[in-house]
Parts: C-alpha cells; structure tokens; sequence
C-alpha cells in the first residue's frame, strides 16, 4: 500500500465520530488516487496512520464496501476496487439521470428565494473560473467546491432525502 501523509483523527472523539472521520478520510484517499484500484487495505498501517483503534477502521471499511469502493477479499479484509471504463460510464450515466430528476423536483416543488440566490452566486462563480484560458490546481479546487455546493443545494430545493442520499 502506498504510504500517504493522512491528518490524525481527534483523540477525543467518540468511536461513532471516530468512525465516521476514518470514512470521510479513507473515501478521500480512494478517490484522490492515494489508495489506488486494488490495493490492498492495511487495517493496523490505516489504524496507526490516522490514529484512531482499529474498530472505528473496521467501521468506515465495512461503510466503503458498502458504498462501493472496497470489496471484501475471501480471506478476510478489503481492497480497494476497481472500475472499467463501462462502470464509469454507467456512474455518470445514473448520476445525470438523477441530478435530471433533482432539478424537476425543485422546479416542481419550489425553492426559497435564500437558497435560489445562494446557488445563482454559484453559477456565477463557476462560469468566471471557467472564463479562463486555463485552470490551474487552486482554481480547479475552487471550481470542485462550488460545483458540490450548487448541487448540493439543488438537492436541498427538491426536498428528496432519499435522492439526496443516492447522490452522495
């Protein structure tokens, strides 16, 4: 497994909250490449890295497998998993569809006017960093966040949990 510099999780957080950090960290790792397509999941190295027992760990792997992006090897413990070309596509497919359904839900059922302008200034700020001739690191970082967050709020006009949930 390649080793990553990971944050430590707070020593006086419950084993819930312990758990939940080690999911979010772990999931940011996955999807950032540190932990790449079937790697190996070292439960005491991922332990130790992030500072937390290995029952918050076992936690937030069983939560990954779950969520998709570990599978569970025959002989005990996780790999992170792999994804072809057609998976992705299927992902983006379904995200499309759903975020197509978010966005009729909102315009159905209506959205205050806090939140409507909340994500026109959001539109506003993507469109100007994609008026540049070219995005560097801090200016994609930038364009990731709002993206998220204009979604986000998509999500909270059309007033679905359960789509929310899916979307996450």
């Amino acid at each position: 497994m390649k080793a990553a510099a990971v944050s430590s999780v707070e020593p006086g957080d419950t084993g819930s909250s312990q758990a939940v950090k080690a999911q979010l960290r772990l999931r940011e790792m996955i999807l950032a490449g540190e932990l790449p397509g079937g790697a190996r999941i070292a439960e005491v190295a991922i332990s130790q890295q992030l500072g937390v027992s290995r029952t918050p760990v076992r936690t937030a792997l069983m939560r990954l497998e779950q969520e998709g992006l570990l599978e569970a090897l025959p002989n005990g413990g996780y790999a992170v998993r792999t994804f072809s070309e057609r998976d992705v596509a299927d992902a983006i497919e379904l995200r499309g569809t759903l975020e197509g359904l978010v966005a009729r839900l909102a315009a159905e059922r209506g959205a205050a006017p806090v939140v409507l302008r909340e994500a026109r200034a959001c539109l506003v700020r993507i469109d100007d960093l994609l008026r540049e001739p070219a995005l560097d690191d801090a200016a994609f970082s930038r364009y990731v966040t709002h993206n998220e967050r204009f979604h986000a709020l998509l999500c909270e006009m059309a007033g679905s949990p359960v789509i929310a949930q899916q979307l996450e």
